[in-house]
């Protein structure tokens, strides 16, 4: 038997080490089979440990005696949770929890039952997912009127909870109705998961540099990609070029601030199926982002990760995909979004050798010009990129061209007056059209007649 104290301190670890928690208190709620845990920390400390002798087991035993369960069993049961349950929540809603973490077994099933009840199918990936009190709600009052032998055969509901399910929703539902909050989150670590996160801590000392990344999202997507070996210079500056055009985009789109983050996942992950095979690596990159055990996310997000990496180079991000079809439309439209400037992105480190350094945003009439640095000549970036901006161009109901500012290299003796003047007023390359191959799409550059140096004019030619 592990105390009370230290159970609610491993809860703590086990909820920050599995979802992404700032500074601001948060309660995380774990309801075993003697008891319930009420949890109140921020990313950097616990502040508050309490609990109340409502486990879901011990209310079926002592609570309900009759099956299906009597009028005068569930009025003695919701009393008895009030009751049992009244100075922990007066102790919790003191400090003001913005957020609400559910980490047990109960809390899982309810929210897979749920959502079998509300979708007809489970939850494919349940850390991060949200279980809103109003379902909560439809589902007590149903599972109140069945027999044990009904809630077995419940979707989504393990048969050996199907006796103990019914006390774990009335206390979760009491405590989120109480604090007034109108949802949970749910972390899929547990007990279990605190004891090796609090191993970890206390190793800090001998851990990577890996582990010692604050951010819990980042960390885990590095961790993927080193675990397939896919952690080289290439995603991390395609990750830098995504940002930038995303950044200098969004102030005109209005696309979410936090798409961002989701697109600086996506750009670091998108090659990772490459690990898989070559041939259909973007499918591969989904396959590997959805099974990889993100931490941090919930399920919506490691969707559109995941999805934004799977269109990061051929084909489009269409409905007929079963994938992009189980988004809501406004995922359907980040996804859009996000994949196109990661397709330019990617183009603009084709050769994986980081030669553009930035990016900047022109805006002449009929138009959008891309004007990218680059340290040298960059033809084979410069002739990707251009074959990867219809997608962007759609969705801006613009032209969208490229053009490129070289920074040229100094001869040597040359003076710091003359290194500026380089700087500055180093010529534009611009991108012109290429002959067309024999299939009729334009080749890649050969090394004369795809550049024109000069200034570049409004229009980017």
């Amino acid at each position: 038997m592990i105390p009370a104290n230290e159970e609610a301190r491993l809860v703590y670890l086990a909820v920050r080490g599995s979802l992404q928690i700032d500074h601001r208190p948060a309660l995380m709620v774990d309801i075993g089979g003697g008891s319930m845990q009420m949890v109140v920390g921020n990313r950097d400390r616990m502040v508050l440990a309490t609990g109340a002798p409502l486990g879901a087991l011990r209310l079926r035993e002592s609570v309900l005696t009759t099956d299906p369960p009597s009028r005068h069993d569930l009025e003695a049961l919701q009393r008895i949770v009030r009751k049992q349950a009244k100075a922990a929540i007066e102790r919790v809603r003191e400090l003001r929890p913005v957020a609400v973490y559910g980490s047990s077994g109960s809390i899982h099933a309810l929210a897979q039952a749920c959502h079998w009840e509300e979708r007809g199918g489970p939850i494919e990936h349940i850390n991060g997912h949200v279980l809103a009190l109003s379902s909560l709600q439809r589902l007590t009052r149903r599972l109140a009127r069945m027999s044990e032998s009904e809630r077995q055969a419940l979707k989504g509901l393990d048969a050996k909870r199907a006796e103990i399910i019914l006390p774990g929703a009335v206390v979760l539902q009491h405590v989120l109705d109480k604090l007034g909050v109108d949802s949970i989150v749910i972390s899929d670590y547990g007990v279990r998961e605190g004891l090796v996160s609090d191993y970890l801590e206390y190793h800090a000392s001998e851990l990577s540099a890996l582990d010692q990344v604050d951010d819990l999202r980042l960390r885990s997507v590095l961790a993927l990609l080193q675990k397939f070996q896919m952690d080289g210079p290439h995603p991390r500056h395609v990750a830098e070029l995504s940002l930038a055009l995303f950044d200098a985009l969004s102030r005109e789109h209005e696309l979410p601030a936090e798409a961002r983050d989701l697109l600086r996942y996506a750009a670091l992950l998108h090659d990772i199926g490459s690990a898989i095979g070559f041939d259909g690596h973007g499918d591969h990159s989904r396959y590997v982002i959805l099974n990889g055990r993100l931490r941090g996310l919930s399920g919506e997000e490691v969707a559109v990760v995941a999805n934004v990496a799977r269109y990061h180079g051929s084909g489009r991000p269409r409905k007929r995909d079963e994938h992009i079809r189980a988004l809501p439309k406004r995922l359907r439209r980040m996804v859009r979004w996000l994949s196109a400037i990661l397709r330019i992105a990617e183009g603009l480190d084709r050769s994986h050798y980081q030669l553009v350094k930035s990016i900047d945003v022109l805006r002449p009439a009929g138009g959008y010009v891309l004007r990218v640095t680059a340290s040298r000549d960059a033809q084979l970036e410069l002739w990707a990129a251009r074959q990867r901006t219809k997608a962007l161009s759609r969705l801006l109901d613009r032209t969208v061209r490229i053009a490129m500012r070289s920074v040229q290299s100094l001869k040597p003796g040359a003076g710091r007056r003359r290194a500026r003047r380089l700087r500055e007023d180093a010529p534009a390359l611009a991108i012109v059209p290429a002959p067309p191959s024999r299939s009729g799409s334009p080749a890649p550059p050969s090394g004369r007649g795809v550049l024109a140096r000069g200034r570049a004019k409004p229009d980017g030619r």
